[in-house]
C-alpha cells in the first residue's frame, strides 16, 4: 500500500511540476544594463554544454568569439550566421571562427536577425548587434527567453536557414 501511494504521489508531483513548468522572460535595456547583458550572454555560453546558435546581422565583438571558439574546443556544436554584406566589409570575426573550426554559414540574402540559443533552452533575442558599440554606446533591448515555443520555432527557421545557404 506504501508503495503504491508513493507512485501515485512520484506520478502526480511530476505532472504538476511540467505542467507549471513556468516560462520565465528577463529584459535589459542598454546602455544602462549592457554590462550585465553582456555578462550574462558569455556565461550562457561558457555554461552550455551541447550546442549554440548565434545569427547575428553585425558581429565584431571579441568578447563574444572568444567563449564561442573555446565552447567549439570543449566539444559544443557551435554554428554562427552572419549577414554576407557584413562578412564583406569585415572579415575579422569571420575568419578567426573559421580559423578556429566553428561552424559558420553565410547567409545568401540580407541577415538582419540578432538571435543567440543555448542548449536549446534559453534564447536571446533583441535588437542588438554583437558589436562593442551595441554594447557601450547604443540604446538597444535584449530578451532572455527560456520560451519553448519561441525557440522552437527560432529553431526551425535557423535549420532552414542552414539548409538553404
Amino acid at each position: 500500500m506504501n508503495k503504491l501511494f508513493f507512485k501515485i504521489f512520484l506520478v502526480f508531483t511530476l505532472f504538476f511540476s511540467f505542467a507549471n513548468a513556468k516560462v520565465e522572460n528577463e529584459i535589459y535595456f542598454l546602455p544602462n544594463k549592457a554590462k550585465a547583458a553582456k555578462e550574462k550572454i558569455i556565461d550562457y555560453i561558457k555554461d552550455s554544454k551541447k550546442n549554440i546558435y548565434v545569427s547575428m546581422y553585425n558581429f565584431s565583438y571579441k568578447k563574444f568569439a572568444k567563449p564561442l571558439v573555446k565552447a567549439s574546443k570543449r566539444g559544443l556544436k557551435v554554428t554562427v550566421f552572419l549577414d554576407k554584406s557584413k562578412v564583406k566589409k569585415d572579415d575579422k570575426i569571420y575568419k578567426y571562427l573559421l580559423r578556429n573550426n566553428v561552424k559558420v554559414v553565410v547567409a545568401n540574402k540580407k541577415l538582419h536577425t540578432k538571435i543567440a540559443i543555448f542548449d536549446e533552452e534559453i534564447i536571446v533575442l533583441g535588437s542588438t548587434n554583437w558589436t562593442k558599440d551595441s554594447f557601450s554606446d547604443n540604446y538597444e533591448v535584449i530578451l532572455f527567453s527560456n520560451d519553448k515555443e519561441i525557440i522552437s520555432k527560432s529553431l526551425r527557421f535557423l535549420n532552414k536557414l542552414e539548409k538553404t545557404n
